[in-house]
């Protein structure tokens, strides 16, 4: 199967960055000796790719850990490591009991074993099922917002209901503010 020109887009990105497996950078190799487009963008990128790394600048050490000590902590970061105890031993308890239930209907000798493989694989697939399934998602959102800004008439469309969300939310502020102007006044009256 022949990738389609998107596709090979993509890969002058990563040919750029130096990081197209080998099998592909052969193909993409064979699309740029016919196509002319191609050869220039890989060009102006590893030209882009060359400016930018005379522009960078030194950092001094120790700065990220400046930077991430003066962020305020928020959200699951603020936890410490003892209130991820409790989860931990649930998950602990639920895979010795998994392993009890599983090995005692087996009968055999490392049915513990294989229940903990079983319940490890369980997990690894899921993750691999989930990752899997975020990227194809964000591929096909790519995909949906390239063809939506590909003709001028989609483009309008949307422009359209940008415009009219933006519309009914300045409404929305507009009605709720009058409301509380009203409340505010009959409470002094």
């Amino acid at each position: 199967m022949k990738p389609d020109h998107a596709t090979y887009r993509e890969w002058l990105n990563l040919e750029a960055d130096g990081r197209l497996p080998r099998n592909e950078r052969a193909r993409l190799e064979d699309h740029l000796a016919t196509c002319s487009n191609c050869r220039s963008e890989l060009d102006e990128l590893r030209e882009l790719d060359g400016l930018l790394l005379q522009a960078s600048m030194p950092v001094r050490a120790g700065f990220r850990d400046d930077i991430l000590g003066a962020l305020p902590v928020t959200g699951w970061e603020a936890r410490g490591p003892r209130t991820w105890g409790f989860p931990a031993a649930m998950v602990i308890l639920l895979g010795v009991i998994a392993t009890a239930v599983i090995g005692s209907s087996a009968g055999g000798e490392h049915a513990g074993l294989g229940a903990i493989s079983a319940i490890f694989g369980m997990f690894q697939a899921t993750v691999l099922a989930g990752s899997g399934l975020l990227g194809a998602s964000w591929k096909g959102f790519g995909l949906v917002f390239q063809e939506m800004l590909s003709s001028p008439m989609s483009l309008g469309m949307f422009g359209v209901f940008v415009l009219c969300l933006n519309i009914l939310l300045v409404s929305m502020i507009r009605r709720k503010r009058a409301t509380h102007a009203e409340a505010r006044s009959s409470r002094r009256s």
